[in-house]
């Protein structure tokens, strides 16, 4: 199926996101025309759906280049995309809702973590990371769970406002910083040092229980 043609699709299903079932999406008349779909099963339509849906979130982000740009702090990128992400997220709260139900009660859980993981790296790509081993990945985990983190609280709050999400993104990038500053004051050795007491001060003494 053409771009176009995914993207007419998307937007008539956010729109009208209160009145459909992914569960009978192949009953909906612009789903029934297409020709890509007719010999589809109900559960591939959805899926192709869903996975154009996710790809296009993560190729949006490419919209905020030119205000990043503007933008010399790396860490004041990722908020910067971070917020433009959730307040997408909040504007179709109501598909939203209905893309990850789906996901959850079909165990798509890979899917998802994949999702959050994609749109983490790009983040960091955007902002101009350059990390290269451990560091490239630990940076991606961290920034996955924390837009994971406030996902859920935007998905399953009654009044999340645009509000909440910069007080929320604020709050998370900040625990994110104290743990970076505990953990450049812990050198190698010193954890290396702390294990090894650990190993050694674990060991049985007398029976115990």
């Amino acid at each position: 199926m053409n771009k176009l043609d995914s993207k007419k699709i998307l937007h008539y299903l956010i729109k009208n996101a209160d009145n459909f079932s992914f569960s009978q999406i192949k009953e909906i008349t612009i789903v029934k025309k297409n020709k890509y779909f007719r010999y589809m099963d109900n559960k591939e339509v959805v899926s192709n759906i869903i996975t154009y849906y996710l790809e296009d979130s993560i190729e949006n982000l490419d919209l905020n280049k030119a205000r990043l740009k503007k933008i010399s702090s790396i860490t004041a990128k990722i908020k910067h995309l971070l917020i433009f992400r959730l307040q997408q997220d909040l504007k179709i709260i109501i598909f939203i809702k209905k893309v990850f139900i789906y996901l959850i009660t079909q165990g798509l859980f890979t899917k998802i973590l994949d999702y959050f993981f994609r749109i983490s790296n790009q983040m960091w790509n955007l902002a101009g990371d350059n990390s290269t081993d451990l560091n490239y990945y630990s940076k991606r985990l961290i920034l996955t769970t924390l837009y994971l983190k406030i996902f859920i609280k935007l998905i399953t709050s009654a009044n999340y406002s645009e509000e909440n999400i910069e007080i929320d993104v604020n709050s998370e990038l900040l625990k994110v910083k104290k743990f970076n500053d505990l953990k450049s004051k812990i050198s190698l050795e010193e954890i290396t040092n702390i294990l090894k007491r650990f190993k050694t001060d674990s060991r049985p003494k007398g029976r115990g229980f």
